[in-house]
């Protein structure tokens, strides 16, 4: 039995070993298994619709086994920031932010609902354009650093407003609507994915309007690539008070997920499948089926995220579950060097193995001839002790079963040799 092992193993070894070769080599080239934390950029608001939607993606990946750290930050400017330094992994970041505070090292996993601009001023007297009457005048944009500011400025800019032509008030949230049904501030911006309390108290507040930019959308378009219109509906917010009066057209970036351009692939992937079933519903602001998308990314698409609007699901992902299809996913490259190794060493293992045993053999096979032609006529005491040593060494060869018809024709040709040096 050993023997036979011993023998497997000199004829297969080779096989063995080359193929652990380029198994090693393969691995190399193997993508990374996926971490076990994946940290997310997330506001210091718990009732934000980021912060709401990060608490959806972290139930689907807890459910998968992955721990979710969450980073507090100060809104879109500030996760574009904490991105490009690495201290998380994913954020959701307002269209318009990431160009103007720096996207290297960043990709997009596609856009996820639309964040309108609810842009209300106090009731003006007189003509002209209520944009441009806000020239001097207090106007609340939000913090520094802020997406709402980013995207304010922006709208301001387009009508010839620079932040020097308007008194930028920091106030946001409730406190700026409280700012501005008081007449402290002549305007104030919002830019949210729904209506908030703030929202809904100013739609409610006499003398304060709305702004619509229905005339004018087409333009702030051109302007401003990274802005859609959105319309807000007649009575879309309240059927019972009629509120709007009629359809009213917002300005609306497009809230993406981005990433580092060194996200794992698996969680990229595995990411793709929770846009897809969290942000496919219709809302207020987008028809179902519209987000996510992979259409007007500011930064480029993620490799994966490409390849899953182009052609949907792996089918791996399709029909099996996340880790399992991870690891197929991961170790299938190790399949072309099993295959491109072994079917040529599988073909001449054999070879090899019958050579090996047949080597042993044989090398008694030319010693017999020596001793045959070395001899004089007859069977001296020498040639019969060689002779005898040999039938010995040919009896304790330890080979196959399979050999043992060979080694009694070996052993039978000495017994030959003996006999006819005798009659010489």
């Amino acid at each position: 039995m050993w023997e036979s092992v011993k023998a497997f193993l000199r004829s297969w070894g080779l096989v063995i070993v080359i193929t652990l070769a380029g198994l090693a080599v393969a691995w190399r080239f193997v993508s990374p298994a996926p971490p076990s934390t994946v940290r997310f950029a997330v506001s210091a608001n718990p009732q934000s619709v980021y912060t709401e939607t990060v608490d959806a993606y972290a139930r689907r990946l807890e459910a998968e086994k992955f721990k979710v750290e969450r980073v507090a930050t100060q809104g879109s400017a500030d996760n574009v920031r904490l991105l490009r330094e690495g201290k998380v992994d994913l954020a959701l970041v307002q269209g318009g932010v990431a160009p103007a505070v720096g996207a290297d090292r960043l990709v997009s996993l596609g856009q996820v609902f639309f964040e309108p601009a609810w842009f209300f001023i106090r009731a003006q007297q007189g003509g002209g354009s209520p944009v441009q009457a806000l020239r001097g005048q207090r106007v609340a944009i939000g913090p520094e650093g802020s997406g709402t500011r980013i995207l304010a400025l922006a709208l301001l800019a387009a009508n010839g407003l620079g932040a020097d032509a308007i008194q930028a008030d920091p106030l946001a949230g409730n406190e700026a609507a409280e700012a501005l049904a008081s007449g402290q501030v002549q305007a104030a911006v919002f830019v949210s994915a729904r209506p908030n309390d703030a929202i809904n108290r100013l739609m409610r507040t006499p003398g304060v309007t709305l702004l619509n930019f229905a005339s004018r959308a087409d333009a702030y378009a051109a302007n401003l690539p990274y802005l859609n219109p959105a319309r807000l509906p007649n009575a879309g917010l309240s059927l019972q008070e009629d509120l709007p009066r009629g359809d009213i057209v917002m300005m609306a970036p497009a809230a993406s997920l981005l990433a580092r351009d060194d996200l794992n692939p698996q969680v990229a992937a595995l990411m793709m499948t929770v846009l897809k079933d969290i942000h496919k519903a219709r809302t207020l602001f987008s028809a179902e089926g519209r987000f996510p998308a992979g259409l007007n990314h500011e930064v480029p698409l993620q490799e994966d995220a490409q390849r899953y609007y182009e052609r949907g699901p792996s089918f791996l992902q399709s029909y099996l579950p996340f880790w399992l299809a991870v690891t197929v996913d991961r170790l299938w490259v190790l399949i072309i060097p099993l295959v491109t190794l072994l079917l040529p060493l599988l073909r001449i293992a054999p070879s090899i193995y019958s050579w090996q045993m047949d080597r042993q053999i044989w090398a008694i096979y030319e010693k017999v001839r020596k001793v045959e032609e070395g001899s004089d006529k007859g069977l001296s005491m020498q040639t019969a002790a060689k002779l005898e040593a040999l039938d010995k060494e040919a009896e304790k060869l330890k080979l196959p079963d399979s050999y043992a018809e060979k080694i009694y024709e070996l052993r039978r040709h000495i017994a030959f040799v003996r006999e006819k040096k005798a009659e010489a």
